[in-house]
């Protein structure tokens, strides 16, 4: 007689959860996963600031693909797929429960049993949400038609003659660069940084040379500024921007690329820190008080760790596949994930054929950015990371 499957229930189907899902899957093929999200498409949302601005450089079976097919090779049964929105955690019968409409009834939750839980529903941002900018699909948004919503965003863009972008990190720069080579009408693209220099973190060398591109691309840029206030004119379809040194500009649109919001609703609040973010130990388990539990992890941007990268989440599934899988099968072994260990990393296509970055202390040419991202930004890897199969 078969012993009953041991069941995983994994919050999320983007890069993280996606990863989990299909290493636990190799690993351990007893186990029996439901996999929840609102969307049924994975969105590989890094190359937003290419086809949003430029929607003909790419097209849309680049960036969405079909969550279910990803797991055809698994024997049947072995993978549910679940269509809807986690709403709570119910530890009392370890189960979650999952609204499957936007406008939910009674009838529309359902319960999902758990042996193991893994949280990976990931961070959104204000643009995402149209919180005080013009609203662009950085991240994917739940029950929200994706495709309508990049659809409606390369319209404006291509619409818009005067924009103004909040923040000067990796997004902001990259955004500014397609932008300024975006086709019709020449744009007046001012980008505004908090900061001294741009890209804050990066090398002196990588932050004058995203400097120097833009200003070639005439892109006007403002340093130790900040946005005091914005406000959307519907009627005139303008945007007002307000600047700590007292300036205003007028602007078609005004994009934010700053700030980072946790998809936390549904989680206890015992498992978070003062920002929102899950509090995790080093085997990536959730950290309630001072003690870690058994039976929940978190992976990717929900967790607590800074640095929030695409680049690190291979190695933040692989931890926690690792030891699930141990603990199903008895295996006094552990994995640990530390983010310190990790090399730092940064690659900033500025337009379509140059750009900087660096690799740990290596400054990376324009040719090499253009090269590993710029060309198509890492579209070539998105069915990798669909299908779990990114290591790093």
């Amino acid at each position: 007689m078969s012993s009953k499957p041991v069941s995983v229930a994994v919050i999320g189907a983007s890069h993280a959860g996606l990863g989990v899902s299909h290493k636990l899957l190799r690993q351990a093929p007893k186990a029996s996963i439901t996999l929840i999200d609102p969307s049924d498409e994975y969105y590989f949302n890094i190359a937003t600031p290419r086809f949003l601005v430029k929607p003909q450089s790419l097209p849309s079976n680049k960036y969405l693909y079909d969550i279910r097919e990803s797991f055809i090779e698994y024997p049947s049964g072995s993978l549910n797929f679940v269509k809807g929105l986690v709403t709570r955690i119910d530890y009392s019968n370890k189960s979650v429960l999952v609204t499957t409409n936007e406008n939910s009834i009674k009838n529309d939750v359902i319960s999902v049993a758990f042996d193991y839980l893994v949280i990976a529903s990931g961070s959104t941002t204000p643009a995402t949400l149209g919180q005080g900018s013009l609203k662009l699909p950085f991240k994917a948004t739940a029950f929200e038609d994706t495709r309508k919503a990049i659809s409606e965003a390369q319209k404006k863009l291509q619409n818009a003659t005067r924009l103004v972008i909040g923040g000067a990190g990796p997004l902001g720069v990259e955004l500014a660069g397609e932008l300024a080579e975006a086709s019709g009408s020449p744009k007046v693209i001012t980008l505004v940084s908090k900061t001294g220099s741009l890209l804050e973190g990066a090398t002196d060398t990588v932050q004058r040379t995203a400097e120097s591109i833009l200003r070639r691309k005439n892109v006007e840029i403002l340093k130790n500024v900040t946005v005091d206030e914005v406000n959307e004119d519907t009627e005139k379809k303008s945007w007002t921007v307000k600047l700590s040194t007292g300036q205003t500009i007028t602007a078609d649109e005004y994009i934010s690329t700053t700030g980072v919001i946790p998809n936390n609703q549904f989680i206890p609040k015992s498992f978070l820190n003062d920002e929102g973010w899950v509090n995790v130990d080093e085997q990536l388990r959730v950290v309630e008080g001072k003690t870690s539990r058994s039976d929940t992890y978190a992976v990717g941007d929900i967790t607590c760790h800074p640095y929030r990268l695409l680049s690190r989440v291979s190695i933040q599934a692989a931890t926690v596949a690792s030891n699930i899988a141990a603990s199903i099968k008895k295996d006094t072994r552990i994995a640990k994930y530390s983010a310190e260990a990790q090399r730092k990393m940064m690659v900033v296509p500025v337009g379509q054929s140059t750009g900087t970055g660096h690799f740990g202390g290596w400054t990376l040419l324009g040719c090499l950015v253009w090269f590993f991202k710029g060309k198509d930004f890492l579209t070539y890897e998105a069915p990798k990371f669909l299908r779990g199969k990114v290591e790093r």
